[in-house]
């Protein structure tokens, strides 16, 4: 969906590109059309406004494009938003006031992804910034995740040369602390 409203991904110029309301358009529809089938309550969406993966660029238009896109999710009454950041793997940092923007106009459970550790995520998550922190690269790299973090035990780093690949290497040989 992300690539759907990115103009370097959307070059349509039809109802659905062109401009940032056509090419949230997407979005919106998959959205409305799911909460219909299954219950909003039961539907989250995952944005990523600075992402840069496949060929997608930061535009002059993101910001009041994704606020734009908060807002009508928040008005199907969404489930939450999972809010990602991608800057720790060297996209260009989503903006607090970004992250503001969208919490607001969505109105609802923001979940919030990208490079935490334990103390980033309670201080996010005492600061109001998300209901939630995800984890996915530690949690992949770490099968006892939840009782390092517990413990203050250090957190095995994740082989990214391993990601997408077939087999059990890279997902299910990674060790239990001691």
């Amino acid at each position: 969906l992300d690539q759907f409203s990115n103009p370097a991904a959307n070059e349509r110029n039809d109802a659905w590109g062109g401009t940032p309301e056509k090419r949230n358009r997407f979005a919106v529809e998959v959205a409305t059309r799911v909460a219909a089938a299954i219950g909003a309550e039961r539907v989250g969406i995952r944005l990523s406004p600075f992402g840069v993966f496949n060929s997608m660029a930061v535009h002059e238009e993101l910001v009041p494009q994704f606020t734009n896109l908060a807002t009508h999710l928040g008005s199907l009454k969404l489930a939450y938003i999972h809010l990602v950041d991608h800057s720790a793997w060297g996209a260009p940092e989503v903006p607090a006031s970004l992250k503001e923007a969208i919490r607001e106009a969505f109105g609802g459970p923001i979940i919030l992804s990208g490079g935490y550790d334990a103390a980033r995520a309670e201080a996010d998550l005492l600061a109001g910034r998300g209901a939630l922190v995800a984890f996915g690269t530690p949690f992949i790299s770490n099968p006892d995740f939840v009782a390092r973090v517990r413990e203050g035990k250090a957190l095995a780093q994740a082989n990214q040369d391993t990601f997408y690949t077939p087999g059990e290497v890279g997902y299910l040989d990674y060790s239990f602390a001691g």
